[in-house]
């Protein structure tokens, strides 16, 4: 499919979605896949539900430009955090925060931290992700039958085998924008005064939490968990059952 065929093909995944499936959201981490994903899904239904799921290692820049975005796209997104108060930049009345507990978070990380003499998130990424992202993410789909994500097959080396629509434990996946290419979301993001991230300037390909995401890389996921076993891997939200089906029922 060429490009027009991919967008026009995007938007009837998501009509079709919405359609057979009311309580659905588009996850946003603020990135340019997610951004793509958001502006071609409020085509479709421009009052659709965003939620995001930050972390306290979000980078400022971050922060600023969810506010931004979420003022400038008039979005209403409903913002997932670990955290014991919403951060002064994220005070806003048109961003809803959902604070979640940070007992397990901060028992872990100062045990880890404790014997290994380093930081949690380079010793064991996968628990620090879990925690901060897989664990939230649960919690922002509890309440909905499907959810549409921006992840494309061409980002790396483990996201080559997902599928356009997905089903896992209940919960149904929409990857609208799966076959766009790098070169095909900076085109859409471009041509449709999407302004972008201010990391992707300095060289960043790919966007996570500030101590575990680099510039440059091969692939553009090669640069998260850099120095990490994780390295250029999954925080788990595409990897794990995100909902079972006790919970739906």
């Amino acid at each position: 499919m060429n490009e027009v065929e991919k967008i026009d093909h995007a938007k009837e995944l998501i009509a079709e979605a919405i359609q057979n499936y009311p309580r659905i959201g588009v996850a946003c981490s603020f990135g340019k896949d997610s951004m793509v994903t958001v502006h071609i899904a409020r085509e479709v239904d421009p009052k659709i539900h965003i939620f995001s799921v930050m972390t306290p290692y979000k980078p400022k820049e971050s922060f600023e430009y969810l506010k931004f975005m979420n003022k400038k796209m008039n979005l209403a997104v409903t913002v997932f955090l670990v955290a014991d108060s919403v951060p002064e930049i994220l005070k806003d009345n048109a961003i809803k925060m959902v604070l979640l507990p940070t007992e397990e978070f901060k028992t872990k990380k100062a045990e880890v931290e404790r014997i290994s003499a380093s930081d949690f998130y380079r010793v064991d990424p996968d628990e620090c992700c879990r925690l901060l992202k897989v664990e939230p993410t649960k919690v922002a789909v509890s309440n909905l039958d499907a959810w549409i994500t921006g992840l494309r097959c061409t980002e790396g080396r483990t996201r080559t085998d997902y599928e356009e629509v997905e089903e896992k434990g209940g919960l149904i996946k929409i990857n609208p924008i799966l076959t766009f290419t790098e070169a095909e979301i900076w085109r859409y993001m471009s041509t449709r005064g999407i302004e972008p991230h201010p990391w992707y300037a300095l060289g960043y390909r790919s966007l996570g939490c500030e101590p575990c995401s680099g510039p440059g890389g091969e692939l553009e996921r090669d640069c998260r968990w850099q120095n990490t076993s994780k390295c250029g891997g999954e925080c788990g939200i595409h990897t794990q059952t995100l909902k079972t089906l006790d919970s739906v029922n």
